[in-house]
């Protein structure tokens, strides 16, 4: 089965795909390499209208959720190409403003 990603693509027209494959090999735990999950990936953010996904911390290196983050950028000559730039990883922030009584 193929995943329909409608001209979705990561950014590999920079080192910008360097970046982003260092730190998921860096942090990720994983059989499966980078570039067989890419198409997944940009499915699911595209289905979901969102510009980040999230590993989970029993997946990690370091126990902790990760957070991808990217910009998509419209190619100008094709509106219905859209490119995903990396813009870094971050860990999890949990919010702690429910006070306990």
């Amino acid at each position: 089965m193929t995943l329909n990603i409608n001209g979705a693509e990561f950014d590999y027209r920079t080192e910008n795909i360097e970046k982003l494959t260092k730190d998921f090999i860096d942090y990720i735990v994983t059989d499966v390499p980078f570039f067989a999950l890419q198409n997944e990936l940009l499915y699911l953010m595209e289905k979901r209208n969102i510009t980040k996904f999230r590993i989970p911390g029993s997946m990690t290196s370091d126990k902790q959720d990760h957070i991808f983050y990217f910009q998509v950028i419209v190619v100008k000559e094709n509106k219905k190409l859209r490119t995903y730039h990396y813009l870094g990883m971050d860990l999890k922030k949990e919010s702690y403003s429910k006070i306990t009584e």
